[in-house]
């Protein structure tokens, strides 16, 4: 059975409770994609062609079912764009 859950508004849908492990690594991943995309210079469109590959090829054992919804879920932090991430930091997370 598959439980919904959402961490700081990133949704997922996982079988087990997100660990506050996970849920740190997250947090830091979005704090990492915000910091390189406002970085002048950055080849954001390298990065997202990157995230994108690996989201339509995914490791063995993630190509279906809840394995590739947790799989993908780092994935759609690193797409998600600036305005979001920042509009996020405004509320807190809320």
């Amino acid at each position: 059975m598959r439980q919904f859950r959402r961490v700081y508004d990133l949704e997922v849908n996982v079988k087990y409770e997100v660990k506050p492990f996970e849920h740190g690594v997250l947090m830091a991943l979005l704090s990492l994609t915000h910091a390189l995309k406002q970085t002048p210079g950055f080849n954001e469109e390298a990065l997202q062609r990157a995230a994108q590959f690996f989201k339509e090829v995914p490791a063995g054992g993630c190509e279906s079912g809840e394995a590739r919804d947790a799989y993908e879920w780092p994935l759609e932090v690193i797409l998600k764009d600036v305005s979001y991430i920042e509009k996020m930091l405004e509320n807190k997370g809320n």
